[in-house]
């Protein structure tokens, strides 16, 4: 079928069909709504937790039959706290009468207050409730596909066709400015998903294909997997970055595919020159494309991709585990390393100093680096990076409301897009204050500033206190796992080995996750590598050794943690830590409660601090000693061995290994390439 374009395409009426759940387009008005008696006191919770209307004033309350009968003293001490409904109203009535009971402890009323605190708080609560239903994207269907569009302001037609079989299917066309996607559905099952670009950028088309694979490999059923298990999050997630896009560009003028996939080839042409100096020398002659590419992406400049790893758009790889270890040669999802990187796209400006998207293939120059540094001796070679011209719309009543004056350089303004490239963080990355404010400024923006409340922790974003708890951040905090892992001895014998991990955090430093910053020159981005790698690499030996599930810690904050089975007839935080050390190597808890039987082969323990750069000391026994090493993550994600006990003094090591002396170098590499302290405390204990 031809692909509708915007211009003659309407909204089609909502079409409920059939869907995966069996409904024939009900809504909850079908449903008869009970209505309880106005005697009951669950209409005094109502009241107290209607959002709006007149009902949700106190006075209401006070007035309510409902509440009238609760104002004597016979009649409250007849109260059950037990029941929700009776909870709610007495909440109710607690606030609506102004009586200060001291209820602040009983259970089912904690935060009943606080519906009256203000109308702002009210609006945010519901705010939130709103934004919490959007992040549910509905299931693949038609009318789930049809939501989701008109959802994201784009058009829809939906036709419906006969196969050769005799069987009915639907065609979805989505269209925006410069995209299109047909979708063909058979009984609310994608058959098929064609993503077409309808722009005169031969950089995007060239890419069209393999977001078109994407799309359609989140829209379609697993084997074995049941339609009514398929849900929308995928999709919805790729799509809205190609609609997004497609709201933003300016026709003629901006067309933000075109910017990316531009920028792609700048960064692309950048990566393919790391790669060749690479295999020319730095010791990676004769290495495999892979590792020489895992080089590049880590050690120099990133790596581009474009619609790759299952998600649609432009990405900057920076960084992944395992990087010194060739892939195998059929990837999948099991075998796939995880990767760090910069998702690029487009934003509306909504503040000043920004500046606007530009579109060129030329962010950096055919030769790289600099002419007149090639013969230097300049260890780390200059790029030559370009400022292309901004994107000059014309001065009409439509592009109005889309642009912006700019001010040039030559003090003549020029009308730009309101249009700002952005790079999202996936994974977020945790960052002390400095540093998260340090990365602010190489994006050349003022960080956010929120003086109404407290900045979090390092430990406290990275290892999330659990529901309930409260921690004192100038307090020191303790975090205990249980580590096991296959290794293997000096015999090349396979063994499992458990180690029970502490880690201290005597100096707590305030941090920020950084997700997303604006940005307006690839350089920018470029810069901004080796902080990502230091504390990417920081996370990684954080997660490997300690990981970050909140139910397997054991935390000495001084607080109180509710539906724990190991808080069980314990009074302090303290004791339950001491309780737990005394387990020794023979026993351990589980989350049934229960000791089992658990030898620990060895207890590692980690002191953590990150300011004003990520150190560690790492003590571990060894033999009748007990090892003491500190440790520095340089930027770049590099380690560096500050202070040891195992390989002698200075002037020089006195431990050998198959002919070759052991150095604080060789320690630090095999920490970078191993990227576990339990493993690397094993590989030191068999081998020194």
């Amino acid at each position: 079928m031809s692909t509708p374009t915007p211009a003659a395409m309407k909204h089609a009426p909502s079409q409920q069909g059939r869907t995966p759940s069996g409904q024939q387009g009900r809504t909850p008005s079908h449903f008869p709504a009970a209505t309880p008696p106005v005697s009951t006191p669950l209409n005094a919770a109502q009241a107290a937790f209607s959002p709006r209307g007149p009902h949700s004033s106190p006075q209401y309350v006070k007035k309510s039959p409902a509440t009238m009968g609760m104002a004597g003293q016979s009649t409250m001490a007849a109260l059950n706290f037990d029941s929700p409904s009776t909870a709610a109203a007495m909440g109710a009535l607690v606030m609506g009468s102004g009586f200060d009971m001291g209820l602040e402890g009983v259970p089912g009323l904690d935060g009943v207050g606080g519906a009256y605190a203000s109308e702002e708080e009210k609006l945010r609560r519901l705010e939130n409730m709103i934004r919490m239903f959007n992040e549910k994207k509905g299931m693949v269907s038609e009318a789930g596909i049809g939501r989701l569009a008109q959802r994201l302001g784009m058009e829809i037609l939906a036709e419906e066709n006969s196969t050769p079989g005799g069987r009915k299917t639907k065609t979805l066309a989505i269209a925006g400015s410069a995209i299109a996607l047909d979708i063909v559905l058979d009984n609310n099952i994608v058959q098929n998903a064609t993503l077409s670009y309808h722009g005169n950028a031969d950089s995007v088309t060239k890419h069209i294909d393999a977001a078109s694979q994407i799309l359609m490999k989140d829209l379609q059923l697993f084997p074995g997997q049941s339609p009514l298990t398929k849900t929308l999050e995928r999709f919805a997630m790729n799509f809205e970055r190609l609609a997004t896009l497609d709201k933003l560009s300016i026709v003629p003028g901006l067309d933000c595919h075109e910017a990316l996939a531009s920028m792609y080839s700048s960064l692309e042409r950048l990566y393919d020159w790391d790669v060749e100096q690479l295999r020319r020398g730095g010791g990676m002659a004769g290495k495999p494309d892979a590792l020489l590419a895992s080089a590049a992406m880590c050690t120099r400049h990133g790596k581009p991709v474009m619609h790759e790893r299952g998600q649609v758009g432009l990405a900057l790889q920076y960084w992944k585990e395992k990087r010194f270890v060739a892939p195998p040669p059929v990837q999948n999802d099991n075998n796939k390393s995880k990767v760090w990187s910069m998702l690029l796209g487009c934003a509306a400006i909504d503040g000043v100093g920004l500046l606007p998207a530009r579109v060129s293939e030329n962010w950096i120059s055919k030769d790289i680096i600099k002419q007149d540094d090639m013969m230097g001796t300049l260890t780390s070679p200059i790029l030559d990076w370009q400022e292309p011209e901004h994107v000059s719309l014309p001065q009409t009543d439509e592009n109005k409301d889309a642009s912006m004056d700019l001010l040039q350089d030559d003090l003549s303004t020029t009308r730009v897009p309101r249009v700002m490239f952005t790079a999202t963080f996936d994974p977020p990355v945790i960052l002390p204050q400095t540093e998260w404010a340090r990365l602010y400024a190489l994006a050349g923006v003022e960080p956010p500033n929120d003086f109404n409340r407290q900045p979090p922790t390092f430990d406290a974003l990275f290892f999330p206190l659990a529901p309930g708890t409260r921690q004192d951040p100038s307090e020191a905090r303790t975090i205990v796992r249980r580590h096991q892992f296959p290794m293997i001895n000096t015999y090349n014998d396979a063994l499992t080995r458990t180690h029970q991990n502490s880690l201290f955090i005597y100096k707590p430093i305030y941090s920020q996750e950084l997700s997303e910053l604006p940005f307006g020159h690839p350089r920018q981005l470029v810069d901004m590598l080796p902080v990502l790698r230091q504390y990417a690499f920081l996370s990684t030996l954080l997660e490997s050794s300690f990981g970050r599930e909140d139910g397997s810690a054991v935390d000495n904050a001084k607080a109180s943690v509710q539906g724990n089975e190991l808080e069980k007839d314990r009074t302090t935080m303290k004791d339950q830590l001491a309780d737990f050390m005394s387990l020794g190597n023979n026993d351990a808890k589980v989350d049934g409660g229960e000791p089992i039987h658990a030898p620990v082969d060895l207890c590692l323990d980690v002191i953590l601090w990150v300011h004003p750069s990520p150190h560690m000391q790492v003590v571990f026994p060894m033999r009748d000693t007990t090892a003491n090493i500190t440790l520095s993550i340089l930027e770049g994600g590099l380690v560096q061995i500050i202070h040891e006990n195992v390989i002698g003094e200075a002037p020089g090591p006195i431990k050998e290994i198959n002919g070759s002396y052991v150095t604080r170098e060789h320690l630090a590499k095999v920490l970078e390439h191993l990227e576990d302290l339990s493993k690397w405390a094993e590989w030191i204990r068999s081998r020194l």
